[in-house]
């Protein structure tokens, strides 16, 4: 009798175990397959020493762990809850505390290595498939085959199992804290769930204050990180507004779902007595009543993992343009190397060549840095005529057109207009040794490679300005070839050219009497005073590309895994619930039925609950991701977050498929 109580309990769970362990499936079909990757030799030898191919791909496995942690430990409660009848019946039959434990850590590892079989299974097909996204992200000319890794599979069980021993040792503090009156207790709470005092009205509007203060300082968040940065600095006046930001979204979100959220159900306007709206506002009040706090963990949590998505895109997107500012042509060289390169390439294939002038010039110009002062000493900048620049442009499309409309007038090319430009003022003039210049316009810097010139900027200026100017005058070549050349090109650069640093200048510069004092001087000197600076030989686009793409899309493919794999387990436990309190609140939707009730009005009823418990903690966290967003392209300029906004809808999609798939199960169940 007792074993067909047993199995009657577990039956009862069974779709909500059938949620659980496909969730489980998935991950760990996503551990065993970044696991795998760190022991393909052919793939780690592959991506070079310039990325840490090992190391991220086990932040992807610890982050996966982390997320299977909080699935199981969020989900097994909620089962050991559920099932307080059953350790009510369970005590009855004379079942002592460590039976009733062994008996649901069995259910528990039973279901855990059934998944860890077809997860491991699934994982060895599909880690073929991984491995390609991951090459296809890194830009590897590599060809995938089918690996299979006996490490990954112990690895992966050993994980599992620690997990479910975890869980096990939940599983006994859960039931050791069981008591006889509980359900007397929930009765109780019921009863007080429907109260709402002064105090938590107090709160409720504390709540839906503090996420409005948040929201409103993420939409202004440059004014807040304006005046805190005079006062703390660059640094820490950011950190600490988006400190602030996060400490009143995250309690404002539990305060929401506390308090907010059960007064304005309290609240029952006549027109809810259509299509059991009553019915819908109080059983949605008992549930914020106990689940306020699973509620709100989902909604920060995924908030959270959404922001976090949404800083490594902006840091993507600004590292592949960065490849366009420092490498915009197919070998940028100095013309000292270039003299020595040149008969080599001329031999080996045709290509398109320019000459760069520039020279390097003491130059004076006051730049604000909020919280960081402003600095207003002499420094060496490079001056190219727009003669050249125009000749530039027209094989380097990134670089904007300019029209200087004076003979003293001048544009400076910045590259901190893609990450400082609503906290970087210049001043509108800058002075040379000779004359004054009048600051025309700033744009980003897509000029090629600072370290190939000597200054901390550049600007650009009349031919007539630049031929009598006194400066260290210098040049670079830019070579371009074609793009089917460009893989022999870059094996010449690795046989011919070392990438060192030389041609080294000097300066030691001031400002008195409104005049620069000091010189520049090239060549080598004993001064320990001055300030010396080296050129880098050459930057390559293929090069510099590769780096950098091997590199970002590292970061993003792993960043992309764990976060679909949050996203569809936080789905896994709504829908969890969900089941759980349809079975729970069956009769009630037959005694509706019985009372005359139409079918349809009380479908409705059922997909209005379930809209609520689905959507609602997805918009706010849509919300706050939004806002982080924001306060993100503050900081990073020009940077592309279409690859966020395609998630976030893939999480709605998700959540939709869920909500669709809760709502189909319980129509077949009614």
């Amino acid at each position: 009798m007792l074993i067909r109580i047993i199995w009657r309990g577990f039956k009862k769970q069974l779709t909500n175990y059938l949620v659980f362990f496909f969730s489980l499936i998935f991950a760990v079909i996503v551990y065993y397959s970044f696991t795998a990757m760190t022991y393909e030799q052919p793939l780690i030898r592959s991506a070079g020493k310039n990325t840490q191919l090992v190391g991220m791909l086990g932040f992807g496995s610890f982050a996966v762990v982390l997320i299977l942690l909080f699935f199981m430990a969020n989900t097994n409660r909620f089962f050991i809850e559920n099932r307080r009848k059953d350790i009510s019946i369970f005590h009855l039959y004379g079942l002592n505390y460590y039976q009733i434990c062994l008996w649901f850590i069995s259910e528990i590892f039973l279901i855990g290595i059934f998944s860890f079989g077809i997860g491991i299974g699934l994982g060895v097909l599909l880690s073929k498939l991984f491995s390609m996204i991951l090459v296809k992200a890194m830009g590897l000319a590599l060809q995938v085959h089918f690996f299979f890794s006996p490490d990954a599979i112990l690895t992966t069980g050993i994980v599992v199992l620690f997990i479910l021993g975890v869980v096990s040792f939940q599983i006994l503090w859960l039931v050791s804290g069981y008591k006889f009156s509980h359900l007397k207790k929930q009765r109780l709470r019921k009863v007080q769930a429907m109260k709402i005092s002064i105090w938590q009205k107090m709160l409720g509007f504390l709540g839906g204050l503090f996420l409005l203060s948040g929201w409103m300082m993420a939409v202004t968040y440059v004014v807040f990180t304006r005046k805190l940065s005079d006062s703390f600095g660059l640094l820490q006046g950011n950190l600490l507004v988006m400190g602030i930001i996060l400490f009143l979204c995250i309690v404002g979100s539990y305060l929401f779902f506390a308090f907010t959220l059960r007064w304005y159900n309290s609240y029952r306007p006549k027109r809810l007595n259509k299509n059991l709206g009553m019915l819908s506002r109080s059983e949605w009040q008992l549930r914020l009543f106990s689940e306020w706090r699973f509620f709100g963990s989902i909604t920060v949590a995924l908030g959270l993992a959404l922001a976090f998505l949404g800083g490594m895109t902006a840091l993507v997107s600004l590292e592949m343009r960065s490849v366009d500012e420092s490498a915009p042509a197919s070998l940028m060289i100095t013309q000292e190397s270039y003299e020595k390169f040149a008969p080599k390439l001329q031999e080996a294939l045709p290509y398109q060549q320019q000459t760069l002038h520039f020279k390097a010039i003491p130059a004076k110009q006051n730049v604000k840095i909020w919280g960081e002062g402003v600095n207003d000493k002499p420094e060496v900048m490079d001056m190219v005529a727009i003669s050249d620049y125009r000749a530039f442009q027209k094989t380097n499309s990134t670089l904007p057109d300019i029209q200087l409309n004076a003979e003293n007038s001048t544009v400076i090319l910045s590259s901190y207009q893609r990450y400082l430009n609503d906290y970087t003022r210049y001043s509108e003039t800058i002075n040379l040794k000779e004359q004054k210049l009048t600051v025309q316009a700033i744009f980003p810097n897509y000029f090629g490679d600072p370290n190939l010139r000597y200054g901390t900027g550049l600007i650009v200026v009349s031919d007539k300005l630049f031929n009598e100017t006194t400066g260290l005058s210098y040049a670079t070549e830019v070579i371009d070839v074609e793009d089917h050349y460009e893989n022999k090109l870059n094996q010449l650069i690795r046989e011919n050219l070392k990438g060192e640093w030389d041609n080294p200048i000097h300066y030691e510069l001031a400002w008195k009497n409104q005049q620069i004092i000091g010189e520049i001087v090239e060549g080598k000197t004993t001064k320990k005073t001055e300030t010396t600076v080296y050129r880098t030989e050459y930057t390559s686009y293929q090069e510099t590309y590769r780096n950098t793409r091997s590199s970002v899309g590292l970061v993003l493919f792993v960043v992309t895994f764990v976060t679909t794999t949050f996203i569809i387990t936080t789905a896994s436990m709504v829908t969890l619930r969900q089941l759980s309190e349809f079975k729970q609140k069956k009769k009630q939707y037959h005694l509706l039925r019985q009372m005359g009730i139409p079918n349809q009005t009380i479908y409705q009823e059922i997909h209005r609950e379930n809209r609520v418990v689905f959507f609602i903690p997805a918009m706010l966290a849509l919300i706050h991701s939004m806002l982080a967003l924001s306060v993100i392209a503050h900081v990073a300029r020009n940077a592309n977050y279409g690859f966020v906004y395609l998630f976030c809808g893939l999480m709605l999609v998700v959540y939709a498929f869920f909500y669709w798939a809760a709502c189909a199960y319980q129509k077949k169940m009614l």
